[in-house]
């Protein structure tokens, strides 16, 4: 087995540790050399910072795989998650759990509150010809006001956004997962590149697309631009989409703090995902704010959600897990 050790910083038999000492890290090409021999050597692969560094969403999506980890340097010494804030320490071989929290992790971090997050996926048909990208491309013009600027597997990307040119990659890769970056324009009235993680699958059903994206955002996203979504969203033939709002990140990195999480703002649910219950079923289940979009057979559920959960309305986080489930289960 070939252990690439020249591609770590630090290694035991079984951890490989990379340094990244700056203040924010990126998915380079020399971290992804480094993911790629931790996996072949069955090491956990750990990416060290100090705490009070952020990391881009690629590379932050990629230390959330298994055999993956976050570890932020305390300036006391200490170890700690950067996802959950778990403290760790290092027995000479590993880096093992301990049960607290780290205080570091418990503060609040300095960053925007302004951000728009979005998910979708859709399904293509296992087809010579399917087209990567064009669901891709409607997401990021309906939260970010233009198409993608450019694709990579590496920060920064190198690409100029093609989709026939994304197409082929993909299609070469399989059936490997491809896992894309997309870079975006800075939505009207912000300066920060948008920026998105396209993951291509195949499975017996067809080549899934999905995608999460982020952009900053002065506002929270109008009622009107909810409508619209919901409707770019069907035309795109979206399995699923989501539109929500996040905060406390910096120019669209993530710290090694506590940042809640995303809050929905608009769900949507295509024709696929409502095969269980129904349109109508569905639309009941899912209250006041929601509505059917499309003509039968072919109807998609768009709901929109309260900014301000209050008068004994529920959280919409807690709205849409539940709505969720029962679309699911087909219980009412």
């Amino acid at each position: 087995m070939t252990t690439h050790a020249s591609a770590f910083d630090f290694h035991t038999d079984r951890t490989a540790v990379v340094f990244q000492d700056k203040p924010m890290a990126f998915l380079s090409p020399a971290l992804t050399r480094a993911y790629v021999a931790a996996r072949e050597s069955e090491r956990q692969f750990v990416v060290m910072t100090p705490s009070a560094s952020k990391l881009t969403l690629p590379l932050y999506q990629l230390l959330q795989r298994e055999g993956c980890i976050w570890m932020a340097s305390a300036a006391d010494g200490t170890f700690y998650n950067g996802f959950t804030g778990q403290q760790y320490r290092w027995n000479g071989d590993v880096f093992a759990a301990e049960e607290q929290l780290a205080p570091d992790y418990l503060q609040a971090p300095a960053g925007s509150d302004g951000v728009v997050q979005g998910r979708g996926e859709i399904l293509h048909p296992a087809s010579e010809s399917t087209q990567i990208g064009a669901f891709t491309a409607a997401l990021f013009r309906e939260l970010t006001g233009s198409e993608p600027a450019g694709w990579g597997i590496h920060e920064p990307v190198s690409e100029p956004w093609d989709t026939a040119e994304l197409t082929r990659y993909c299609y070469e890769n399989a059936p490997m997962t491809s896992n894309i970056i997309v870079v975006g324009r800075p939505r009207p009235g912000t300066e920060v590149p948008s920026i998105g993680v396209l993951t291509v699958t195949r499975s017996s059903t067809g080549v899934h697309e999905s995608v999460e994206l982020f952009c900053e955002s002065v506002d929270p996203l109008t009622e009107d631009e909810l409508a619209t979504f919901g409707s770019a969203m069907h035309r795109a033939h979206a399995r699923t989409a989501l539109a929500g709002h996040t905060m406390l990140l910096d120019q669209l990195a993530f710290p090694a703090r506590f940042t809640g999480v995303s809050v929905p703002a608009c769900s949507f649910f295509g024709p696929e995902a409502l095969q269980l219950v129904g349109p109508q079923q569905a639309l009941a289940a899912a209250g006041e704010r929601a509505r059917l979009v499309g003509v039968p057979p072919l109807q998609s559920l768009a709901v929109t959600y309260h900014r301000d959960p209050s008068g004994g309305r529920q959280h919409p986080l807690d709205e849409f897990t539940e709505l969720i489930g029962k679309l699911a289960g087909g219980k009412f």
